[in-house]
């Protein structure tokens, strides 16, 4: 070690206990600032009304210069934007109108997939209701170069590209699905999203259960579809640049590294998913360089794009980002990372007790962790537990089968999955 800033820094590290060093760095904990953070977020997006931040969109890109800009500004030194190739789609608009029963013209605003479909302002179409878009729902049916709505619990029946691609093979134009179970259940107006595993040229949309209702009600026994209008614009190109942003905190003993990850790509306005992990991770950083702590290891921030999508037509529907940033663009960090601690969706009490989610290897060390922290009983009265191994739903599942130990806040346990998830 050389400089004298650097000797004082020793000093005072030699003079303090580990428990003083901790309250110094809590101290410089701001959370307001990382709810601002957050919010900024949500600044950029694709579809002005309901938000999106997609894989490879403009608004993922935007976003991406945004935290370039912050990493630099708290401080982290060797902040990079680290590029990669994916599969990019962009929502811009995807609005249904129609007349109710009574004659009323109703406009709703739909979700969508990440598929090819784009009209020139509002375009009329024929619109069948299959059920549940089985094979068989569309027996006695012609939805040629038709629209058709579908029923659909991707939870406890199929995803979402079976239906939309039998759709397809029966020569309709794009489905529109209500998810009637499985997600989405808080409230009757909600909108989901998830991640496609199929092809890009099968359309697929999404419409609340409200909405649905009210196209429903215009079928009867002699009625069997409904004319309606389309104004949509959902675009994917492949191969196309995205980037991961990087920002380090360098360790004063070794070149082994802690990473601290999260993803910037959203469904909707991705305020909880994952904007507050985002901020949060760079929160954290930002108290840390303030408080003057000097690790041993160096910690990498990484927020990471195209979590939730980012590959047409393949059943590896998620994790695109962490999977390039490890397989692709450091994979030297096999070996010198010890760690990954990833955030996903953390806002939100998932249930009476919280979790972290590990790989096998952490388990130990980590209920011996848990067992020594203190947790708010007001926020988790039932406490804090250790679950393992990992699952496959965020970013750390990359991190983890590239052979860099992962750990992840515990999100899947609990309602929240069913009422509030996408």
């Amino acid at each position: 070690m050389s400089g004298t800033a650097g000797t004082q820094g020793e000093c005072r590290a030699e003079k303090e206990t580990e428990e003083e060093i901790i309250q110094r760095c809590i101290s410089h904990l701001d959370t307001d600032y990382s709810c601002r953070l957050a919010k900024q977020m949500e600044r950029e997006k694709t579809n002005p009304v309901l938000g999106f931040r997609t894989a490879g969109s403009h608004a993922e890109k935007a976003t991406g210069d945004f935290l370039y800009e912050e990493m630099r500004s708290i401080g982290l030194t060797d902040v990079q934007k680290e590029e990669f190739w994916l599969d990019s789609w962009t929502f811009e608009r995807a609005v249904l109108r129609f007349k109710d029963r009574s004659g009323k013209e109703y406009t709703c605003q739909l979700g969508a997939y990440q598929t090819n479909f784009e009209t020139d302002g509002f375009q009329e179409y024929e619109l069948v209701y299959v059920g549940r878009g089985t094979a068989a729902d569309y027996k006695n049916l012609d939805v040629r170069g038709k629209l058709v709505l579908a029923d659909i619990n991707q939870r406890d029946e199929w995803w979402i590209n079976y239906p939309v691609y039998q759709a397809y093979l029966k020569g309709a134009v794009g489905l529109i699905a209500v998810q009637m179970q499985g997600y989405g259940e808080v409230d009757q107006e909600a909108l989901n999203a998830q991640d496609i595993a199929g092809p890009e040229y099968a359309p697929a949309f999404s419409i609340s259960r409200r909405d649905a209702a009210l196209l429903k009600d215009r079928f009867c026994e002699n009625e069997k579809s409904v004319m309606v209008e389309l104004d949509a614009c959902s675009r994917v190109e492949r191969n196309r640049p995205a980037y991961n942003i990087t920002g380090k905190i360098p360790g004063t003993e070794t070149d082994q590294m802690i990473l601290l990850s999260a993803h910037y790509d959203s469904y909707f306005d991705g305020f909880q998913d994952d904007n507050c992990a985002v901020s949060m991770t760079i929160g954290i950083a930002k108290a840390l360089l303030e408080s003057g702590y000097r690790p041993r290891h160096t910690i990498v921030i990484c927020a990471l794009a195209a979590e939730e999508w980012g590959v047409c037509d393949s059943k590896y529907d998620w994790s695109t980002g962490a999977w390039n940033q490890v397989f692709r663009i450091h994979p030297e960090w096999q070996g010198k990372v010890l760690a990954d601690l990833n955030f996903e969706l953390p806002a939100h009490a998932h249930s009476s007790w919280d979790a972290i989610r590990c790989t096998y290897e952490y388990a130990d060390f980590l209920k011996k962790f848990a067992d020594e922290i203190a947790v708010p009983e007001d926020a988790y009265p039932d406490g804090l537990t250790v679950l393992a191994p990992i699952e496959t739903w965020s970013d750390d599942f990359s991190m983890a089968i590239a052979g860099i130990p992962s750990t992840v806040n515990d999100f899947s346990a609990g309602p929240f999955m069913e009422t509030h998830y996408h």
